[in-house]
């Protein structure tokens, strides 16, 4: 408002000036012209013969081809910002991160605890063994190059962050030297005599341990229905990585769990832990959240019988029946939570 009531005060000014040197300008052309010439007495003022010169239209030569580029190049130029680095500014030293979802957002996060059980209120309804096997494109989120769950499970041991156990009862505990020393492949090499050539003797190697080698995850679980929550219960107990054992020439022998871990345990670095799986819109979760939401796919391999076998132990060298075996399990499993809520 007050740069309109300056703008509107100029003009008037600027309108003022041009009336006051018209008027002085009309003054002045009037005693030029003022003489006058006596006839019979009177005073005739004198005609003005003078007329006014007539300015010829200026012509303009047009613009050559070199002008109409120079013009062109000048206004380019004008308008293009300056990309000169200028020396005058401070190098951002912050560490480098490959993509937003790299930087680890659950840095200190605490597992939620589970609701606290009466034992009274338990109705035990069965143990059961899975195995999740990393090589399924579901299970490759345990798997991740570089960032291997197995990986991350031997830091920890290495670390006294989690303790590993010889048995799945949680009795004897083993540390990490012991660890790594069952996880190590070996194998017997000759020896020979560096003067005769003749062997000697043979000494045995242990191989380097590679954390990519690790496949298959063995769950221990049990399921109940818990009476106060009114609600059929999956609980992870333990949790054992599952080796391979081959012979010399690679020929498969049987399974081999290296150790066990109690699950509570691992919670708290699972938790910690966050996972990327953009093919499933996973972001932002931890393992611990994988392994409570049963986002993974399993297969039964065992459930609670008296003489403690494993379905291939039931049924070995038929594996369209132990197929058949863990879906009838899984079946029944699923048939007893529907039956809790069936009037």
């Amino acid at each position: 408002m007050r740069k309109n009531i300056v703008l509107v005060f100029l003009v008037l000014l600027a309108v003022a000036l041009g009336t006051t040197v018209l008027d002085a300008q009309t003054k002045k052309g009037g005693k030029k012209g003022g003489k006058s010439t006596k006839k019979g007495g009177t005073t005739q003022p004198a005609a003005d013969t003078t007329k006014p010169a007539v300015t010829p239209p200026v012509t303009k030569p047009a613009p050559s081809p070199e002008d109409l580029d120079t013009a062109r190049n000048l206004m380019i130029d004008t308008l293009v910002l300056d990309t000169t680095i200028s020396n005058d500014y401070t190098l951002e030293n912050s560490r480098p991160v490959d993509g937003f979802y790299k930087q680890t957002m659950l840095k200190g996060a605490k597992p939620f605890a589970f609701p606290k059980v009466n034992k009274n209120n338990i109705k035990f309804y069965k143990r059961i063994w899975r195995d999740i096997d990393l090589t399924d494109s579901v299970n490759r989120i345990f798997a991740t190059p570089g960032e291997t769950l197995m990986q991350l499970i031997m830091d920890a041991i290495r670390t006294n962050r989690l303790v590993p156990y010889a048995d799945e009862s949680f009795k004897s505990q083993l540390n990490y030297r012991k660890v790594m020393r069952i996880f190590s492949d070996s194998a017997i090499i000759a020896t020979y005599d560096s003067v005769t050539g003749e062997q000697t003797g043979t000494r045995t190697v242990f191989n380097e341990f590679n954390a990519d080698s690790v496949t298959k995850f063995e769950l221990k679980e049990d399921i109940f229905f818990d009476k106060t929550r009114g609600k059929v219960v999956t609980q992870i107990i333990g949790m054992a990585p599952v080796r391979k054992l081959k012979t010399s020439t690679g020929e498969y022998i049987s399974d081999q769990h290296p150790f066990w871990l109690y699950f509570p345990q691992c919670r708290n670095l699972f938790a910690a832990k966050e996972v990327i799986d953009p093919q499933r819109d996973i972001y932002n979760e931890s393992y611990d959240d994988l392994f409570i939401q049963r986002a993974f796919k399993s297969v039964i391999v065992k459930e609670s019988n008296p003489a403690d076998l494993k379905i291939k132990d039931k049924y070995p060298n038929d594996e369209q029946r132990q197929k058949k075996e863990a879906e009838r399990i899984e079946r029944e499993i699923n048939n007893y939570k529907a039956k809790m809520w069936r009037y």
